[in-house]
């Protein structure tokens, strides 16, 4: 029946293919529960193996500039960094963090005042708008929100905000668990990522020969360095556009310096749109205190967004991951889409590396 032993493994590969995928289709909810069971025990390693690769980038660059010259560089080079990453929870702990629970409890206070406050103002000023401006304030007097309401109804569904509470507390314990252990094993992969590497080399090379496994390793120093280089410029940004907004508001005596800056800094990672929602945030939070103020915001914003991007971005981030930008912007898009805010931050880097690699093979083939 089959002329040869390959023809009858062909055949026997494919009907073991075939029935795979029929059982996968038929069991979709049992391999969706497990491919959820998985994610759950791999989660903590993802985590340590993000957390590693970040503190690997200051290790290297410790090692490169400050200690080059210096015996076990390594290890002081790792406790400097151990020691930076420690300083900087404490930091968030207990200089920025009460800083910010300070100024959110101010916001709850005056949002009830500044709410009424609006709608006298816009009920004032109704007739002086048309068009859709006039829709949309006939639609927020018409919320005609009760605070006293809100607050009663509140009182009365105690145990069910408890249970969410609860449920809220239980999850930030399991991140905090997550986090833990993934600290932990992020020590590990640092400390023997050498011997790691020689092991996982050695590995690939018995699975798939030597040829391929170079290839492998030009695509993973490759991703290592497009990564590196994205990462390092996009929060050094962030950091400089943050503190930029914490010194100058603290200059014009403008509320929730700090927390803005920290707002602007952490949003700012997000490529492209990142620092205009922390601006639509700004402008909620101190139009609540002060409606003026508000607007001087919205002007100091576009004015340190135009020295950001004409002076400090070009030379700090530039072209960091070898991309133009309309596939920058389709990057954060489809990655955006996919994934929400964690797929504009990663497909930037990602499209970079497909991008070099198509490049290459490209070149390579014109060149025959």
């Amino acid at each position: 029946m089959f002329s040869n032993d390959n023809e009858l493994k062909k055949y026997f590969y494919l009907i073991s293919y075939a029935g795979i995928i029929l059982a996968i289709i038929l069991n979709l909810s049992s391999v969706f529960s497990f491919i959820q069971y998985l994610w759950q025990l791999i989660i903590p390693f993802i985590v340590g193996f993000c957390i590693a690769f970040i503190l690997n980038i200051i290790t290297n660059q410790l090692e490169k500039s400050l200690l080059k010259n210096v015996r076990n560089k390594r290890m002081i080079s790792f406790i400097l960094t151990l020691i930076l990453f420690v300083s900087f929870l404490l930091l968030i702990c207990f200089i920025i963090g009460p800083e910010l629970i300070h100024s959110l409890k101010e916001i709850v206070k005056l949002a009830p005042n500044a709410y009424d406050q609006l709608l006298i103002f816009l009920k004032e000023n109704r007739n002086i708008m048309n068009g859709s401006f006039k829709n949309i304030i006939d639609s927020i007097i018409s919320l005609d929100l009760d605070l006293s309401a809100l607050y009663k109804t509140i009182i009365n569904n105690w145990q069910s905000l408890f249970h969410s509470g609860f449920s809220i507390l239980s999850n930030t314990l399991s991140s905090l668990y997550t986090f833990f252990i993934g600290l932990v094993f992020s020590i590990y992969l640092l400390f023997s990522k050498e011997t790691l590497s020689r092991q996982l080399k050695k590995t690939t090379i018995a699975f798939i020969g030597k040829d391929k496994t170079e290839k492998v390793c030009k695509i993973i120093q490759l991703s290592g360095d497009t990564f590196t280089s994205f990462i390092t410029c996009q929060c050094l940004e962030a950091c400089i556009l943050g503190s930029m907004f914490i010194v100058t508001m603290g200059i014009l005596k403008m509320p929730y310096a700090m927390l803005m800056g920290v707002v602007i800094a952490i949003t700012a990672l997000i490529p492209v749109f990142g620092a205009f929602i922390g601006c639509f945030i700004g402008i909620i939070m101190i139009g609540i205190v002060n409606p003026i103020q508000a607007i001087e915001f919205i002007v100091l914003f576009l004015v340190l967004q135009q020295i950001e991007g004409n002076f400090i971005y070009p030379h700090v981030v530039g072209n960091s991951v070898g991309l133009p930008s309309i596939w920058v912007f389709v990057a954060v898009i489809i990655g955006g889409n996919l994934m929400g805010i964690m797929g504009m931050f990663l497909f930037i880097p990602l499209t970079s590396i497909f991008y070099t690699l198509f490049k290459t093979y490209v070149k390579d083939q014109l060149k025959k």
